[in-house]
């Protein structure tokens, strides 16, 4: 073999290889075989380095990058074997991987080659796919084992890294529970003055010492007797046990104190007791919660005292309820009488003259529509009437009288009509209860009060006519004391007219035309079968004071004579606790007020 050249030649290719981090290095002293070689490897991507001899490559080796060797083992000079064995000797290079080319006719020891460091052996003549396998193959080993030994030095250092943590942390650890022994005994010192019960415990509830109070409490023999107990090990229930437990975990999960916990428990000796605790958090000089302290005080005979007044409260509280509940009734019963019989009474003598009426007005037509046909009979068979008898038709207008008098009768049969309606009115609103729900027509109730409150609604001297704004859904017939529910809609509606009127006052009749008054009904069924009713104005609202004692009984803000403060806490009593429901009250100041009733539509 000849020595073709000293230096070196390097081949730069802008073709991007994804197993190429550096430069392959080509030894031969065969410039045919370097041409092959660099040819092959920079078409398939490669960047190029070559070395004519041994010392070329070692010198090449000394300031160039590179990946993989491609080194011939026959050479003058220094041979393949004694530069792998230098390339292997120099902690530089060490690592690259080095492939030996041979030719099928010499006589090599492979296993030498392989013992010096070399990774693979090539054949002369090439194969040009066999050489990129080789080079890609041992490219991506070569990678992969770079990798892994970084990964294995990363996890090593992580491992003396975790190895110095757990030591510091052990050593912590130790020095707190040192502390912890010291903080212990000058918490007992302290504690043991206390004439309270003070118990100290871990994270887990395990008591960690407690005062010489507790300790006499639970009949123990002295405090360390209770250290690595819990609450399970000691006189108490299982139901106290659990109890004192979530009071712990509550406290260490929040990591807040929390004070005056009210409990009841029975003693060591059989004697149940009122305890007032307070627990805290114990915290570490780093501020980690580690336990709990808990301070409890024998509250029994305040508590028996509290107890006493609190029943002697609601005696009177219930009897005073049972009062006003009794007046409501009361109240209510007699004003529904009243007003029922009133209003049955003159329904009942409308009738008679309305029955009289109505039933005349057919025969009337019947006789008018006799007479003019019998006229123009007359008329058919004498044309030409003399002249007393035409001035008379003139004078009456006979032409008008015969197109005007059905409509007279007409209008009367309609008054009749909207008489009946209100005498039908009249009788729904003042239906009296049975003593159970019946289905009824919410809707006719609710058109019944109007018709009662109509007067009150028409314009006058001083406003327009208050608008009533019907806004009716589908309802079904609704389980309800028909006669009741209406004294709720009069009372509100009777309210409603009130505000109005007294939103008026210094308001010119322009001025009501302009911005007039109205109240809304609204009528619906919810998703859960509830019927709701809303009553709206658009009068001067209430304050929240005001809004909070609406209900209240005998509250009113009219005038002394004006009103008894009963009707809202009827109309509350009705819906509440006679079907079941809810009554709210809505509103703003200046802006109106609405009630809402819901109620279900089968009582229960």
């Amino acid at each position: 073999m000849t020595a073709f050249s000293t230096n070196s030649i390097t081949l730069n290719n802008p073709v991007t290889n994804p197993f190429d981090n550096g430069i392959i290095l080509i030894v031969d002293d065969v410039p045919n075989n370097l041409k092959v070689l660099s040819d092959t490897l920079a078409n398939a991507g490669f960047e190029v380095a070559i070395a004519t001899s041994g010392e070329s490559a070692l010198q090449q080796l000394e300031h160039t990058p590179v990946s993989l060797i491609l080194l011939d083992v026959m050479m003058p000079g220094m041979d393949g074997f004694e530069t792998c064995q230098r390339i292997k000797a120099n902690a530089k290079t060490r690592n690259i991987p080095i492939i030996f080319i041979t030719a099928l006719s010499e006589s090599v020891n492979k296993v030498t080659g392989f013992e010096l460091g070399a990774i693979d052996y090539i054949t002369k003549p090439f194969q040009q796919g066999e050489v990129l396998a080789r080079v890609r193959t041992h490219l991506k080993l070569n990678q992969l084992s770079q990798s892994l030994e970084a990964r294995n030095t990363e996890l090593q250092q992580l491992t003396q890294q975790l190895e110095q943590r757990v030591s510091e942390r052990t050593q912590e650890l130790f020095a707190s529970i040192e502390t912890l022994k010291q903080t212990q005994q000058l918490m007992r010192l302290v504690f043991d003055t206390i004439p309270y019960w003070v118990g100290w415990k871990d994270i887990n509830s395990v008591y960690l010492g407690c005062n010489q109070s507790l300790a006499d409490m639970l009949k123990l023999s002295s405090p360390d007797e209770i250290v690595g107990k819990t609450d399970y090990d000691l006189n108490f229930s299982k139901e106290e046990c659990d109890w004192f437990l979530m009071c712990d975990r509550r406290v260490i999960k929040s990591e807040q104190a929390e004070f005056h916990i009210i409990d009841r428990v029975l003693r060591a000796d059989g004697q149940q007791v009122w305890l007032d605790t307070s627990k805290m958090p114990l915290r570490d000089v780093n501020g980690n919660v580690f336990g709990i302290l808990f301070v409890t005080k024998d509250i029994t005979e305040r508590q028996q005292a509290e107890e006493e007044l609190k029943q002697q409260k609601q005696n009177l509280e219930q009897a005073l309820a049972e009062l006003q509940h009794t007046q409501v009734q009361l109240v209510q019963s007699e004003k529904m009488s009243a007003l029922g019989n009133l209003v049955a009474g003159v329904a009942h003598e409308i009738n008679n003259p309305v029955g009289f009426l109505g039933g005349n007005i057919q025969p009337a037509l019947d006789y008018i529509k006799d007479i003019f046909g019998l006229v123009d009979l007359y008329q058919q068979k004498y044309p030409n009437p003399d002249a007393e008898i035409q001035d008379e038709i003139e004078a009456i207008d006979l032409d008008y009288i015969r197109e005007d008098l059905p409509k007279l009768v007409g209008s009367m049969r309609e008054g009749v009509k909207r008489i009946r309606d209100i005498s039908t009115s009249l009788r729904t609103f003042s239906r009296a209860d049975s003593d159970r729900p019946v289905a009824c027509n919410i809707h006719d109730g609710i058109e019944s009060t109007i018709l009662i409150l109509k007067h009150r609604l028409k314009a006058s001297e001083s406003r327009p006519e208050i608008q009533v704004i019907r806004e009716y859904g589908q309802l079904p017939l609704v389980e309800c004391f028909a006669g009741q529910l209406n004294q709720v809609f009069i009372n509100i509606l009777a309210n409603a007219i009130e505000a109005l009127e007294e939103s008026n006052i210094d308001r010119s009749f322009e001025e009501i035309q302009t911005n007039p008054n109205w109240i809304a009904i609204s009528t619906q069924v919810s998703d859960s079968k509830q019927v709701i009713i809303s009553i709206k104005d658009n009068g001067l609202g209430m304050s929240e004071e005001i809004k909070q004692k609406v209900f209240d009984h005998l509250f009113t803000t009219k005038s002394v004579g004006k009103g008894t403060g009963l009707g809202l806490a009827i109309a509350r009593q009705i819906i509440v606790e006679k079907h079941g429901g809810s009554i709210t009250v809505n509103s703003t100041l200046g802006k109106g007020t609405e009630f809402v009733l819901e109620f279900p539509i089968i009582k229960n």
